[in-house]
């Protein structure tokens, strides 16, 4: 993408203009701040593509909830914060949909060529599925249907007609092994463990 322009002319009646629903303001902040925010969202994700994504979606967002800019003090600083945690519950989603994970490893370089942060996720994953390897089918079958297929706990007690507690019991047991196996091997959790070992339907 573009290099960053410096300053953004205005910039407080642009925001003001957008909170009053202006399309030229929103233009304008989004043109500009589009330029600053891809290279921070990219630090994060790694995949220029994914990064791109993403950024639409918090400007859809932002256009969405643009009346909270007439009480936003830092704009800038707020925008960033919106990036930020937007990215990183995009992470945690890696967990609980294969597709995205396929897109972020399809996404980076060779293993030659792999940043410290690639190699830490590439292994990462490797490990996970070491462990799910080892659990009994059923829980298997209840952690690849929720991390796989992205099914909710409902779901999958639906499916396989058992019920809902005897599904998030399995899932506690699951992340359990996981998480165990993995300290054993690492010593301590990284990050991208962390985020990748994230369950929200917990």
């Amino acid at each position: 993408m573009a290099k960053a322009i410096h300053k953004l002319m205005n910039e407080a009646e642009l925001f003001a203009g957008l909170a009053k629903g202006d399309e030229q303001a929103f233009e304008a902040i989004y043109r500009h701040y589009t330029r600053r925010l891809f290279p921070y969202v990219q630090k994060l994700l790694k995949t220029p593509e994914l990064s791109e994504e993403l950024i639409q979606d918090i400007f859809v967002q932002i256009w969405m909830n643009r009346h909270v800019f007439a009480h936003v003090e830092y704009p800038a600083s707020y925008l960033f914060s919106i990036a930020n945690r937007q990215a990183l519950k995009y992470l945690k989603k890696v967990a609980s949909d294969a597709r995205i994970l396929k897109k972020i490893m399809d996404g980076s370089e060779p293993y030659s060529n792999e940043t410290e942060e690639q190699i830490i996720l590439r292994e990462s994953v490797e490990a996970i599925n070491l462990a799910v390897a080892q659990l009994p089918d059923q829980r298997r079958l209840i952690w690849e249907l929720s991390r796989n297929e992205g099914l909710s706990h409902d779901q999958i007690a639906e499916r396989l007609s058992i019920s809902k507690n005897t599904v998030k019991n399995q899932m506690v047991q699951a992340l359990k092994h996981v998480r165990n196996f993995i300290d054993r091997r690492a010593g301590v959790l990284s990050v991208s463990i962390i985020i990748l070992l994230s369950d929200s339907k917990l």
